[in-house]
């Protein structure tokens, strides 16, 4: 799928909405009020009607696809007035003018479809959804195209397209200040696009392994959300963002990035009435997202806030040139997007490459699968200190492929930065095969799947081998002896 630059639910969700009060002129309303005065007016325009306040407030006109797209409308109106703001926030300035345009729900579902379908077709999805579920990163087999698109429409409030050169307002909020912050998102991502090319940063044809893939979009949401944020406190800044605007900032940020998925799906759900007259496919895919697997979920979500912070050190270290340079020498790999102010900064600890051999049998998928997914793999099998495993974590690679029989075979070969990083990611990995394959066995044998393969592990000084599905050591013993380290 092309790259798309969303805007997402969650993220205007869980802004903190008393900061664009401020920004707002200091109103208990976050709805934009032009035009409103003090005392109402009569008729005449000179003596104020009386009002009573006892009586119960009007009702609130019924929401129609009319009134919704004319809210859109004046939202891409007020775009005008935005485009010089966020330029002067993010230090610069723009080319040409960003078209924009009102994209219906159902348009919306249509073009994301159509573009999964060009990345992901169905031989591809079920063919990659199989390996995940093989290696225990899907807690089931389920369809990846069906839960992608899903998570799109969940959570695209409007989104940025750099082939187009356009933003698009899909979802609507009834606060005319979310509309305004949500442009300002997508204008940042506009701005990125003009000056460092959002389709070459983000390229679609599959040069990027998965892995660094993820941590570039770190890089574009996170310079957006920063930017997002600080139209959110506009009246409160000057040129320059002094101390103690960024010291609140990154507390802010700090708390923001800290949250799980379980209290980001509650906030999301929390907040969706804000968006009065929702599309029903958008809020049945609001109440299913429960059902999008962490490994499809947490990447996108995580991209904001945890981004934000990679910006936000950047900046810190040396002010909006230091985060320009991230688009021309970008991270390579999501555990420097995680840790970006030990190993993005001040040096990078770079991964190493990772190359498996060839097999015979035919190959379903194969990739860098990194920090973040290790994480988000300890996480779903509920193993204690998963994330401390994971964060030594200097390069790996998978494959899975299906012999003859159909058995799937997966093959990881990983590396960490030190010997006792690889045996607690040993340990941590061990302890998931306790939680997917209960009654499995000793690890030593092998730990015995319902499929009739045994999966076995083996740890060689900084490195971690490991084959799921074989019938015995022998392809261990090959993995590991075939194994190539850059």
């Amino acid at each position: 799928m092309r790259p798309l630059a969303v805007i997402a639910l969650a993220l205007v969700a869980s802004c903190d909405r008393s900061s664009a009060r401020r920004a707002a002129g200091g109103s208990g309303s976050s709805d934009s009020s032009a035009g409103s005065g003090g005392a109402a007016e009569g008729g005449d325009g000179k003596a104020p009607l009386s009002i009573d306040p006892w009586a119960p407030p009007p009702p609130a006109a019924p929401e129609t696809p009319a009134t919704r797209q004319r809210r859109a409308e004046a939202a891409l109106a007020r775009v005008g007035t935005i485009e010089p703001v966020v330029a002067r926030l993010r230090h610069l300035g723009f080319d040409r003018d960003v078209p924009t345009r009102y994209q219906k729900p159902d348009e919306f579902r249509a073009f994301v479809r159509r573009e999964i379908a060009k990345d992901l077709p169905a031989a591809r999805s079920r063919d990659l959804t199989a390996a995940l579920a093989h290696l225990g990163f899907l807690a089931h087999a389920t369809d990846l195209a069906g839960v992608e698109e899903q998570a799109m429409t969940t959570q695209a409030g409007a989104y940025y397209d750099p082939a187009a050169k356009a933003f698009f307002v899909v979802m609507v909020p009834s606060s005319d200040l979310m509309l305004d912050t949500m442009s300002a998102h997508e204008l940042t991502h506009a701005l990125q696009d003009q000056h460092f090319d959002l389709e070459r940063f983000l390229p679609a044809d599959g040069k990027l392994d998965d892995d660094a893939a993820t941590a570039r979009r770190f890089v574009a949401e996170g310079d957006a959300t920063l930017v997002m944020l600080l139209y959110t406190m506009r009246t409160m800044l000057g040129d320059q963002l002094t101390p103690p605007v960024v010291a609140a900032l990154r507390d802010q940020i700090e708390k923001l990035a800290t949250q799980d998925l379980a209290a980001l799906q509650a906030q999301v759900r929390s907040q969706s009435a804000l968006f009065d007259g929702m599309d029903t496919e958008i809020q049945k895919s609001i109440d299913a997202m429960d059902d999008i697997p962490p490994a499809v979920l947490v990447p996108l979500l995580d991209s904001y806030m945890k981004g934000a912070l990679v910006a936000l050190t950047a900046y810190e270290r040396g002010g909006w040139a230091a985060v320009d340079a991230l688009y021309r020498d970008p991270p390579s790999s999501t555990e420097q997007v995680l840790h970006p102010a030990t190993k993005l900064f001040p040096v990078r600890d770079r991964p190493r490459r990772v190359t498996l051999a060839r097999t015979a049998d035919p190959a379903l998928a194969g990739n860098v699968l990194g920090e973040l997914q290790w994480k988000i793999y300890f996480d779903l099998w509920k193993v204690p200190n998963g994330a401390e495993a994971a964060a030594g974590w200097g390069g790996d690679r998978y494959a899975v492929t299906r012999r003859r029989d159909g058995r799937l075979i997966g093959r990881i070969a990983t590396v960490w930065d030190t010997a006792e990083d690889a045996r607690q990611f040993a340990d941590a990995y061990a302890a998931s095969l306790v939680a997917r394959f209960p009654g499995g066995g000793p690890l030593a044998a092998g730990v015995a799947r319902p499929d009739g393969g045994r999966v076995f592990v083996r740890v060689v000084g900084d490195r971690v081998f490991i084959v799921d599905g074989a019938d015995d050591t022998a392809a261990i013993d090959a993995l590991v002896k075939s194994t190539k380290l850059d």
